[in-house]
């Protein structure tokens, strides 16, 4: 993270910007021990930590200090005014990702609900948009009860499948042992499916639709990151090049780090397209939707380049 951020710096022509890198050691008190050193330098923001523990840590220290902290979490639970979380949240990407599928003709959904917080944060998100755009929910199952979605084989259009790696393909596989051919149905996911050959081998997944920031750009910075570094980049290094480029540019024009300056109606470009930061601390992101092929993915309907409002 320190060399994207730092790639940053370079890249944005940061004369009079100091970046000053502290290392968390991984842990809470790491990390609150590493903000209380920046605090301590003159720092007028903290870029970090990533992880929802030191996060959480961290928020208790920078507090009273008035400076603002550009989390790189994806747990939006620790958002608020002055703790900015930067991170993927999957909210959107299931807003997105209906919304286009309704768009397409797509009306009759069923899902394969995971467990636990992240479960429950992306079936509330997936019920709200379904019923706001005009949809019907015909079933909803968990992974250990994917055949019973038999029973409504030709009502259901499109099935919502937010889990990622070997346990999507292998709720795909059981799909298709269920009799669910891809001519018939759709799959349709969150950002989890963003790996490559995902398909490979299961052929209900070819086809199926997810919503993502836009590959191009990434695959540049990728590239650069390799060339400059000698080593690939981590999925959430655009995220601390995306938070220090911010910096950097606020910085060039002579603002403050203040709520009003992070919080533009406007918002900023990214490595992973335009965000806006929030009053709730919360990211908004314009986002693409993603079509998976056998081997590869490709963008189907582009990212907005700027925000509507």
């Amino acid at each position: 993270m320190v060399n994207a951020a730092q790639l940053a710096v370079f890249e944005m022509g940061g004369d009079g910007f100091e970046l000053l890198p502290r290392d968390t050691k991984g842990t809470p008190a790491g990390a609150v021990q590493a903000a209380r050193e920046a605090l301590a330098s003159g720092a007028s923001l903290i870029i970090g930590p990533l992880f929802a523990g030191d996060v959480a840590a961290v928020k208790n220290v920078i507090k009273p200090s008035g400076v603002s902290m550009l989390a790189l979490s994806t747990d939006v639970s620790l958002a608020e005014n002055g703790a900015y979380v930067m991170g993927f949240a999957p909210t959107p990407q299931v807003k997105r990702v209906i919304s286009f599928a309704i768009s397409r003709g797509l009306r009759h959904f069923a899902a394969i609900a995971p467990t636990g917080p992240y479960g429950n944060l992306v079936m509330a998100a997936f019920e709200d948009a379904v019923r706001e755009a005009g949809g019907v929910i015909v079933a909803t199952e968990s992974p250990a009860t994917v055949a019973a979605l038999t029973a409504h084989k030709t009502e259901i259009e499109a099935v919502f499948v937010p889990f990622g790696g070997e346990a999507l393909r292998a709720i795909a596989g059981q799909l298709a042992a269920a009799g669910f051919e891809k001519e018939r149905v759709r799959l349709i996911g969150t950002g989890l499916w963003d790996e490559p050959a995902l398909a490979k081998g299961q052929p209900l997944l070819e086809g199926g639709w997810f919503a993502a920031p836009e590959v191009a750009s990434r695959e540049k910075f990728m590239n650069t990151y390799q060339t400059t570094y000698g080593q690939p980049a981590p999925r959430l290094a655009t995220l601390a090049f995306d938070a220090t480029a911010l910096a950097v540019v606020l910085a060039r024009h002579g603002l403050r780090y203040d709520n009003a300056t992070l919080t533009s109606p406007s918002g900023f470009a990214g490595i992973d397209g335009v965000f806006r930061l929030m009053n709730t601390g919360q990211i908004e992101r314009e986002l693409a939707v993603i079509e998976i092929t056998e081997t590869e993915t490709r963008t189907i309907d582009p990212a907005p380049t700027a925000f509507a409002r």
